[in-house]
């Protein structure tokens, strides 16, 4: 995992009960799932590197994919 990616975590951080009441009582996940915030923060990323990649910013998707290191 990029360590951007482990910094923007750590900075995010809230205690567990409170990230899983919020997610649960917003019907985000169901009471017995558990969020990957490392996979959410990796999806988020690619979706930002899709929207400038359907602009014609390819360098825009480059840079950010590479600042983050995801993956294809």
């Amino acid at each position: 995992m990029n360590k951007r990616i482990q910094e923007l975590i750590r900075l995010s951080a809230v205690p567990a009960e409170q990230a899983e009441d919020y997610a649960e009582s917003k019907g985000l996940i169901e009471p017995a799932e558990k969020l990957d915030v490392a996979k959410f923060a990796q999806l988020i990323i690619k979706e930002c590197a899709d929207v400038a990649a359907d602009h014609d910013a390819l360098d825009i998707y480059e840079e950010i994919r590479e600042h983050f290191g995801v993956e294809e």
